[in-house]
């Protein structure tokens, strides 16, 4: 199992899901998703291609909207 799965698995054991879907599917996410290759992005990860996933997060989170939808998402997990 690679570093990927072992983090989907945790993000649905947690119940944290959802509020990744609802982050993901806001108005910063979907402009995200405009800007990053998802092709690209999910063969790096279906491969364990750590180095081209690595090179396309720090693409995102090098702009202000990357930098707002991390914060969405590190707020998401703090909630209980």
């Amino acid at each position: 199992m690679n570093e990927f799965e072992k983090i989907s698995k945790e993000l649905l054991k947690g119940g944290k899901a959802n509020d990744v879907k609802n982050v993901v599917n806001s108005a910063e996410g979907k402009k995200i998703g405009k800007m990053v290759d998802g092709n690209a992005l999910k063969k790096a990860v279906a491969e364990g291609d750590n180095d081209t996933v690595n090179k396309i997060v720090n693409q995102f989170l090098s702009t202000n909207e990357g930098k707002a939808l991390a914060k969405k998402i590190s707020e998401s997990f703090g909630k209980k």
